[in-house]
């Protein structure tokens, strides 16, 4: 009576998988697509005030680290300025 029931899941679920994977393949496009040409935040270059090295900073970030020399900086509407932290 198993090898009945599971053999009827099991055709069934290997009927499936035609169905299935047209609906992958579609949100695998759409997700790509998305990934590519979608909405996402612009990241800025800018300079450290302290060392002068290139950086790139995250949007909505108001205080980070330089990662050369690890000076505290805080991002103005403008410009970006070194905390002192002491």
């Amino acid at each position: 009576m198993n090898w009945i029931f599971f053999g009827i899941v099991g055709a069934i679920l290997l009927a499936f998988i035609p169905i299935v994977g047209w609906f992958l393949a579609v949100g695998v496009i759409l997700a790509t697509l998305w990934k590519t040409f979608g909405f996402r935040e612009t990241q800025v270059v800018g300079s450290c005030p302290a060392c002068t090295k290139s950086m790139v900073i995250e949007p909505k970030t108001d205080v980070f680290a330089c990662p050369v020399c690890q000076s505290c900086i805080a991002a103005r509407e403008d410009s970006l300025v070194v905390l002192d932290i002491n």
